[in-house]
């Protein structure tokens, strides 16, 4: 955490995000044949968080962290929007947009090609 003092609440925090994403199976290891990442990175390890979307308590869990990390850290009067990328990360921003009573949008990796032809769909100030 550059800039940041890691508290005890951070590293309960990480250590329950951690033991959560293992219980889910969310966290894969394939040393002998690296994961390629969209980057073009290779890495033994991979943590497929969509898994925490069939969860409810663990997605309920790590959401109600990431809303109180914000809170603690920024301050939900900070923030004007959430926004997720289509498509793993438009139910996280669906789900803190509503803890947080902020307004939601989410970005497509390409527009459409017909109606608005947006890029991002909703509001962004």
């Amino acid at each position: 955490m550059t800039g940041m003092h890691m508290t005890d609440w951070d590293r309960d925090a990480a250590l329950t995000t951690a033991r959560i994403l293992l219980e889910i199976k969310a966290v894969n290891f394939r040393p002998e044949e690296p994961y390629t990442f969209t980057s073009g990175w290779k890495s033994p390890v991979y943590i497929d968080c969509r898994r925490i979307i069939y969860f409810p308590r663990a997605r309920s869990k790590i959401m109600d962290m990431a809303v109180e990390k914000i809170d603690r850290h920024i301050g939900f009067e900070t923030i004007e929007a959430v926004a997720g990328g289509e498509t793993a990360g438009i139910p996280f921003a669906a789900w803190m947009a509503d803890r947080m009573n902020a307004p939601m949008a989410y970005v497509r990796k390409k527009p459409k090609g017909f109606g608005r032809d947006a890029l991002i769909e909703g509001d962004v100030p």
